[in-house]
């Protein structure tokens, strides 16, 4: 535990000089917030529900006055199970909207083109059930799944294009501190009991987000030669759930004014940076860099700290 404060603390310290260095302390740096794979993401702590992760994002979006969330669904997690058609209809109720993240989730390189386009089309019966009433345009926004927008140019080109005939507005992000690593080992740590290690989740979890805001922030003015709208993505998991409320406190005191999906999307960078050749997937801002543009040195990733948290001695 003390390591990954440690490792928190480093990193911070490593970039903090340069980030800050580049930001105008005194206007706000807007983020629209928004969240994946609704209504099933990552394992379920005991006593916890997939109703009460959603109702838990939804009272911290409510405290801390988000509106206009957009949650991204993958359909096929729901089933039939009306426990899950719940959730999502919490969602609405709430007054945030729900956009496509595909009915499975697939990876397109596993599944092929057609295959990958098909399950975005078969995710439709769901938007329109749970969206009943609302025209097209609110919920044709699409997430790629892992950010993946395609395996080669070809890929990235034909399922650009059936969005495009279809209706729908691609959601990039430019803010991913990879929040989703930490609700499998958050479950692992609840199921034993330890504290402790929660404890260090709680810190490390605030302490990422903290430096990828900050880098993001500060990649963006070197990438595109000013400061953006960003989009952040988040996902439905548990232990997102528990520190959404506090992720939320934390960005505000950084200067964070939370602004809509559709907002951040009309600035006009968000059409203007080119897929590259040598890869389809990541962030806008990865995009970017991958295209030659200049930027900050990358934080490190938390993920194999967090996959051997509460793991049982082989």
């Amino acid at each position: 535990m003390h390591f990954l404060r440690t490792v928190a603390l480093v990193i911070g310290v490593i970039l903090i000089g340069a980030i800050l260095g580049c930001q105008d302390e005194g206007a706000p740096i807007r983020v629209a917030i928004t969240v994946d794979d609704l209504p099933v993401h990552g394992p379920m702590p005991e006593g916890t529900t997939r109703l009460q992760i959603h109702q838990d994002f939804l009272a911290a979006f409510t405290a801390h006055n988000v509106s206009t969330v957009y949650g991204f669904v993958n359909g096929g997690r729901a089933g039939d199970d009306p426990a899950l058609f719940g959730a999502l209809e919490a969602w609405i109720e709430a007054g945030h909207p729900l956009g496509n993240h595909t009915h499975g989730h697939p990876v397109m390189e596993e599944v092929g083109v057609e295959a990958y386009i098909e399950d975005i089309d078969a995710n439709e019966a769901t938007l329109r059930r749970t969206m009943d009433g609302r025209p097209e345009r609110e919920w044709k926004w699409f997430r790629y799944p892992f950010l993946k927008q395609g395996f080669d140019a070809e890929s990235t080109s034909r399922v650009r294009k059936h969005l495009e005939a279809s209706g729908y507005r691609i959601a990039e992000v430019t803010i991913d501190f990879y929040d989703w690593a930490w609700n499998a080992p958050y479950a692992r740590c609840k199921a034993q009991g330890n504290e402790a290690a929660i404890e260090a989740l709680r810190e490390s979890y605030l302490s990422n987000a903290r430096v990828w805001l900050r880098w993001a922030e500060a990649a963006a003015q070197q990438a595109f030669g000013r400061r953006i709208p960003h989009v952040l993505v988040l996902h439905v998991g548990a232990f997102d759930a528990e520190m959404v409320g506090e992720l939320l406190a934390l960005y505000k005191r950084l200067g964070v004014e939370w602004i809509r999906l559709e907002d951040a999307m009309n600035d006009p960078i968000y059409s203007e940076v080119a897929l590259p050749d040598i890869t389809h997937g990541g962030t806008l801002i990865d995009q970017a860099i991958r295209g030659g543009a200049a930027h900050p040195p990358y934080p490190m990733h938390p993920t194999p700290l967090l996959e051997a948290l509460c793991r049982p001695p082989k």
